[in-house]
């Protein structure tokens, strides 16, 4: 007779999220990972595979439900409109005095302490959001709010250069003002 799960699988993963988040995938030990999530070892083994399998996851669902609707924005609105509110968004979140950083940021950092497949995972996800800002500088430029003269391409990898700094500026103490006032400086890069 199979068992039933006494555990809510969204659930481990949002308790995932958060011991990844705040310790980090090599400071995560597997006790951190029982106590945070609930499962005991065989559970997460036989769900997950290993710890690897388990951030993988909890990766995925980091984007899917912390990161989507900043992504959203440049999805909705492709252009000098939704360039402004996607920094607009990076800036509020890294100005928050709890702010901690992203979890796929603190990670790309530390590419050498996690698997294959989730630095692919992560660099898949930056390289996404930096097409997005191409065909939003493209509409913008078509549209006369970008020079027409600017490449796309490379404005995009400074707006994600900048994006990435942002994020781990944040973390900073007492960085909120600054943070806060760098929006203008970039997005006035773009368009003059």
């Amino acid at each position: 007779m199979a068992r039933y799960k006494e555990y809510n699988r969204q659930d481990v993963l949002e308790n995932a999220v958060a011991l990844f988040w705040q310790k980090g995938y090599k400071a995560s030990s597997m006790a951190d990972i029982v106590q945070s999530t609930g499962l005991n070892t065989a559970s997460m083994y036989k769900e997950f595979g290993n710890k690897d399998g388990l951030f993988e996851e909890a990766l995925e669902f980091y984007r899917q439900n912390v990161l989507s609707p900043r992504v959203q924005i440049l999805i909705e609105n492709p252009n000098i409109t939704g360039i402004r509110e996607f920094l607009e968004s990076v800036v509020k979140g890294a100005a928050k005095k709890t702010y901690k950083g992203c979890l796929m940021m603190n990670h790309l950092a530390q590419k050498h302490t996690i698997s294959p497949k989730s630095f692919i995972i992560i660099s898949d996800f930056f390289s996404y959001i930096e097409s997005l800002l191409v065909t939003a500088i493209r509409n913008a430029q078509a549209n006369g709010k970008i020079p027409a003269d600017k490449d796309p391409v490379v404005l995009a990898s400074f707006v994600m250069c900048n994006v990435h700094g942002l994020v781990l500026y944040g973390r900073y103490p007492d960085s909120r003002e600054v943070v806060l006032k760098l929006n203008e400086v970039i997005f006035n890069s773009l368009v003059v």
